[in-house]
Parts: structure tokens; C-alpha cells; sequence
């Protein structure tokens, strides 16, 4: 991570009286940025020159001491997100500043390879979404063979972006993926293929007893904040 500076101007040379430190600027609480673009961070601070500034990633110093007191990373990268804070100091004493926390929006590409599933007439098919790595969440749509998939009362999808088809029949055999968008970069990519195939299409088709498919999880929330629960059951 390559970072440049620059330099407050020069002090008056008409003599002062020595005071102490004031932060007069402190930067946003959350910073969201994205990847490959520049990243100023400035420390603006009042009292008795000389002023030298030192920066903190994450509680681990980035830079030593000097009278710098902007940090610039010319192109962000994802890794480059955390908790910043500078340290200013004269000879009356130091302040620290209060924690910047800086995101970076990206979305990388699918891992894994293709995946192969299959399921029995009237059964239900859980499809996971294939892995991919994005700040914030990506936006998720699912796909079988080219055409967009509506949900609808048989198929359904879950708050982990599963894909989950109930009282399968033979139409729902085919290849599915992904298309996952990043809303704030306004990047796309495709996933790797899912083949979902049937056990034994041929097979009469039976009552299925209720089975819950996709149930509650544990979750914290905050108080006076929305919580979504979910519960997914597959019947025939």
C-alpha cells in the first residue's frame, strides 16, 4: 500500500505563546470508497507549531511521526479497509484522534467450480450460491438455462441468497447460476454453472409429508430494528 502526504504551511515567525492541541476537523465516522479510487485521510489540528502527525490502521501504526498530515492512498484496495486514526503532537503534549472507519466497495470473482445436484419428484432442491467475495452484499439473481428466475409459491429465495425449489417435477431440471451485482461499484459477474438433475423422473409421483427445508437461525439485532425470520417447508 503505497501512501503520499502532504505538509501544513510553514508556521509565523513572530513568537507565540505555547497552547495546547486542538483538533478542529474530525472525518465521518463510516467512509465507504471504491476500489482503485484515491483515498485522502487529513488531520486538521490548532496549537503551538511545530505540529507532527503519525497514522493508525486497525490499533498498528501506518507512518512515524512527521508534520505530514493528510494520508493518501492513490488507488484503495479492499484490503486497505479498517479503523484510521491520526496522533497529533507539540511539545504541550498529544491528542488522538477519534476512529475513521474506512470501507472499500468490491466485488471479486466466483470461487469454486461447477456443481451437480439432483432431486427426487415431489422432493425439494436447496441450490447454494456459488462463493464470491463483495462489499457491500451483492444483489443476487438466479437463473435456469438463460431465463430469470421469478419467485413464486414453488420456488422461493432464502435470506442467504439459497435458491430453493419445492415439489420438484421434471421441468425444473437444468443449469442454473448466478448473476451477483455490486450497487455501488456497478459490477457484475456470472457464477459457475449448478446442474440440478432428477433421481428417477419416471417415478410416480407421491404425497410428500411437511419437512421444513430452510428454518429460523440465531440472529442479534438491535433494539427497535427490523429482524427477519424465515421458514421455508417443502409438502406434496
Amino acid at each position: 500500500m503505497q501512501a503520499q502526504t502532504a505538509s501544513p504551511a510553514a508556521p509565523s515567525e513572530h513568537p507565540q505563546t505555547s497552547w495546547l492541541l486542538h483538533i478542529s476537523v474530525s472525518p465521518g465516522q463510516v467512509q465507504t470508497h471504491l476500489e482503485g479510487n484515491r483515498l485522502v485521510l487529513t488531520c486538521l489540528a490548532e496549537g503551538s507549531w511545530p505540529l507532527q502527525y503519525r497514522w493508525i490502521l486497525n490499533n498498528t501504526d501506518i507512518t512515524h511521526f512527521s508534520p505530514l498530515y493528510t494520508y493518501v492512498i492513490p488507488e484503495v484496495q479492499r484490503s486497505d479497509a479498517g479503523l484510521y486514526q491520526c496522533v497529533v503532537r507539540n511539545r504541550m503534549g498529544a491528542l488522538l484522534q477519534r476512529r475513521a472507519e474506512v470501507q472499500v466497495a468490491f466485488l471479486g470473482n466466483f470461487s469454486g467450480e461447477e456443481q451437480r445436484g439432483t432431486v427426487s419428484v415431489g422432493g425439494a432442491a436447496v441450490l447454494n450460491t456459488p462463493a464470491v467475495s463483495c462489499f457491500p452484499r451483492p444483489q443476487v439473481t438466479w437463473y435456469r438455462d438463460g431465463h430469470k428466475i421469478i419467485p413464486s409459491n414453488r420456488v422461493a429465495m432464502s435470506l442467504d441468497n439459497q435458491l430453493v425449489v419445492l415439489s420438484a417435477r421434471t421441468a425444473d431440471v437444468g443449469r442454473y447460476y448466478v448473476q451477483a451485482v455490486n450497487g455501488l461499484t456497478g459490477q457484475n459477474h456470472t457464477s459457475p454453472s449448478v446442474y440440478l438433475s432428477m433421481a428417477d423422473p419416471d417415478a410416480l409421483v407421491e404425497p410428500v409429508a411437511p419437512v421444513i427445508v430452510i428454518g429460523p437461525k440465531n440472529m442479534s439485532v438491535v433494539a427497535g430494528r427490523e429482524a427477519t425470520l424465515e421458514c421455508i417447508a417443502n409438502a406434496r
